[in-house]
């Protein structure tokens, strides 16, 4: 039980925390479920659910959520991803590739 209570903190904290990150960028509009299940179809974009995959493997980061917005012409993946050290990382895919645009607050590797 306590551990089931600690997880929903966690989990509570961490909306918070990505709820903070969303900053409205300008020139952007992001989509509902529903509107982003018709801009899919639509515009024969990629899955979110694949994009969120490669991302999360990308990053060695837990996938929290996406979203499909659009940026001008093209239509994004906003990414919010959890590492392990706590860190919460937002990465942008382009929604039509799939391949990553630009990642804010990556930890990078020394190999």
């Amino acid at each position: 039980m306590g551990v089931l209570i600690s997880s929903l903190v966690q989990l509570t904290c961490v909306g918070f925390c990505v709820a903070a990150l969303a900053q409205p960028l300008e020139g952007r509009r992001c989509f509902s479920t529903g509107e982003t299940r018709e801009k899919i179809v639509a515009n024969d974009l990629s899955e979110p659910f694949r994009a969120m995959q490669k991302a999360a493997a990308r990053l060695q980061a837990e996938a929290l959520g996406a979203k499909l917005c659009r940026w001008s012409d093209a239509f994004v993946y906003e990414i919010s991803l959890l590492r392990r050290d706590g860190r919460i990382i937002r990465t942008y895919v382009d929604a039509k590739t799939g391949q990553i645009i630009e990642t804010k607050n990556e930890k990078k590797h020394e190999d």
